[in-house]
């Protein structure tokens, strides 16, 4: 019997996954429309047309494609929680205030949004910690890649947030942060 639960958990689990293809960072910036170095100012909630969403605002650190010098950017994102339901997609980041990032952004879709690109794999978080480099992460929880060889090949454990930043200007010609 305890094995037959074991088994349901699992099912429910990988259910719950998005299958997405594998992306390398060549991928992830070829794909996107923004690219960004930045921190989350804050987040809201709304329902629009029936559908609920995330307004995301974030300081732009460094624009690194897609857009030119700019202070903020409004994100907005499909699902969020109202009322005390969660609405959530599989795979597809979640936000918090002071969180730093390197984001991959997708163009609009049909109602106006946009999208990570890959979801989670378009979503860097940078940890700062005393006397250490900056790293990036990404979190792959709630996605299934298509193909796992490739996807054994990317990088989910820590990178050095300037040598990330370095590969996206070297692909998008952006040049070097100036600070």
């Amino acid at each position: 019997m305890a094995l037959l639960a074991l088994l349901l958990l699992c099912a429910c689990e990988r259910a719950a996954a998005s299958t997405v293809l594998p992306l390398s960072i060549s991928d992830l910036t070829g794909r996107s429309r923004q690219i960004f170095h930045g921190v989350c100012i804050d987040t809201q909630a709304d329902l629009i047309d029936g559908d609920p969403v995330t307004h995301v605002r974030f300081v732009v650190v460094e624009p690194l494609k897609g857009m030119t010098t700019i202070d903020t950017l409004s994100v907005l994102l499909p699902g969020g929680e109202i009322d005390g339901i969660r609405y959530h997609i599989s795979g597809m980041p979640a936000f918090m205030p002071d969180e730093e990032v390197v984001l991959f952004l997708s163009g609009l879709d049909g109602a106006g949004r946009v999208w990570p690109v890959g979801l989670a794999q378009g979503d860097f978080r940078v940890r700062r910690q005393p006397q250490t480099a900056p790293r990036v992460r990404r979190d792959f929880d709630g996605l299934r890649f298509q193909g796992s060889a490739r996807a054994a090949a990317l990088p989910v454990h820590d990178l050095a947030l300037d040598e990330l930043l370095d590969e996206i200007r070297s692909l998008t010609g952006a040049p070097g942060d100036s600070r």
